[in-house]
């Protein structure tokens, strides 16, 4: 089975291109994510055909390093996206995938130079609310912050955002992931700060992964926090949003969309960012 390495900022996947889902996809995860035992990442993603009648190039199928399955994933599906650009799966720049959440549409919009491409992904509706896990977030982060609002989002997957005045410095955010592991144990959590009306701050940490230098479905749950509390201004046209998104990684650029007020607490979102290939692999598994 050959795998081949990617990073979208720091977000490192294996990805293998295969006719069928292998029976151990958990086990092999865990396995080839390893950076001592196997090869490292944060997630293997297998490539799969897509249903019948389906007019997807390819099913996406994600497992964190831990062996668990994952619905979505931002940085994961731009990953996907240049794996597949590698081969001759595809007929066109732009095209869909399926996923665990539905058909999601991708566009590959540069290529950068022989290792990293810029790509587009439909990410689908984020969905805010304001229904929070039963726990006290300021005796969580022992008050050494001010914290603004939280609030959960659906993308997908399930993410918890909290709006804070200053984020955590390197001690304190890995403190706070010790407590994430048993306190959010089915969320991915994001500390966000809004820095102005287009440009926001991000730390992660990700179920199933731990702390990590970006999350491509964490930035899009974030900008679409920002929105629904009225911390962005409209750009593009009246109902339509942009927003960079500033990661430990790097930054990607979130497009929201739209159709009146009353949706601005669950828009359509798309995240625009980088993918960079690193290696190559050939392992016995498959």
């Amino acid at each position: 089975m050959e795998l081949t390495r990617h990073h979208g900022l720091g977000n490192v996947f294996l990805i293998a291109l295969l006719e069928e889902l292998p029976k151990n996809p958990a086990e092999l995860a865990q396995k080839y994510c390893d950076p001592e035992e196997g090869i490292g990442a944060d997630g293997l993603i297998i490539g799969t055909p897509p249903s019948e009648n389906s007019n997807a190039v390819n099913r996406f199928n994600l497992f964190n390093k831990d062996g668990g399955r994952a619905e979505l994933s931002g940085n994961g599906l731009r990953c996907f996206a240049q794996a597949l650009s590698m081969t001759s799966r595809l007929e066109d720049e732009t095209f869909h995938v399926e996923t665990d959440v539905g058909l999601r549409k991708i566009k590959i919009e540069k290529v950068r130079n022989e290792k990293e491409i810029s790509v587009t992904a439909e990410i689908g509706e984020a969905r805010v609310t304001r229904d929070l896990p039963d726990i006290d977030l300021s005796k969580v982060l022992k008050e050494k912050k001010s914290l603004v609002i939280p609030g959960c989002v659906d993308i997908g997957n399930p993410h918890l955002v909290v709006v804070m005045d200053e984020l955590l410095d390197a001690i304190e955010l890995e403190q706070f992931a010790f407590l994430l592991d048993e306190k959010f144990a089915e969320l991915n959590v994001h500390l966000m700060k809004v820095k102005d009306s287009s440009n926001i701050r991000m730390q992660t940490w990700e179920r199933g992964v731990g702390l990590t230098e970006a999350c491509g479905t964490g930035a899009c749950a974030s900008a679409a926090v920002a929105l629904a509390w009225g911390m962005l201004e409209k750009q593009a046209s009246q109902y339509t949003f942009n927003v960079n998104v500033h990661m430990p990684g790097g930054s990607v650029f979130v497009n929201m969309l739209t159709s009146s007020p009353f949706s601005f607490s669950h828009p359509w979102v798309e995240l625009s960012g980088p993918s960079v290939f690193m290696d190559r692999h050939q392992v016995d598994d498959g």
